[in-house]
């Protein structure tokens, strides 16, 4: 295995989890997505440039949950209480009960909207990576932004004494 892939893989792992734990709400079914990325990082590591290796890894880790999603039975969801939490890099934000009120949060928002806030607001990936990942405009991006931290806001004042 080449230095770089390894270098990649150490770099970019926890990231890569996070995304797709948020995403599929299944900390194995999200240890298997983002093998999955990898391996296509592996098989196209030569045609990609080192420099973008972080947007086409976040690209590819969202498109795979998105298709494990989209294969999914409705009886395959596996109910909130009966997830057991992986202590990944994600923990931390996820103590307390604010934390908790807010990753439900997180988790109600449709599509492009949760992999928006989870790329840009939760792993703090640029603007620019966050379009790239998603193969949305800049402004596409920003303005997605808007409307999914403005409904998080309403979420969360409901819930706020």
């Amino acid at each position: 295995m080449s230095r770089e892939y390894q270098k990649w893989v150490r770099e970019h792992q926890d990231q890569a989890w996070s995304l797709a734990r948020y995403l599929l709400k299944d900390a194995a079914e999200a240890e298997d997505a983002v093998q999955d990325a990898f391996i296509k990082l592996w098989n196209h590591r030569e045609a990609i440039d080192p420099e973008r290796v972080k947007p086409w890894l976040m690209k590819v880790t969202r498109n795979t949950c998105l298709d494990r999603l989209r294969r999914r039975k409705p009886e395959d969801e596996v109910a909130d209480e009966h997830v057991v939490e992986h202590q990944g890099p994600a923990a931390g934000a996820e103590r307390g009960e604010l934390g908790r009120w807010l990753k439900k949060a997180i988790e109600g928002l449709k599509e492009p909207y949760r992999s928006l806030v989870i790329l840009r607001d939760i792993q703090q990936h640029s603007y620019d990576e966050v379009a790239r990942a998603t193969e949305l405009s800049l402004s596409q991006v920003k303005v997605y932004l808007h409307r999914a931290r403005k409904q998080l806001r309403e979420q969360l004042a409901e819930v706020r004494p």
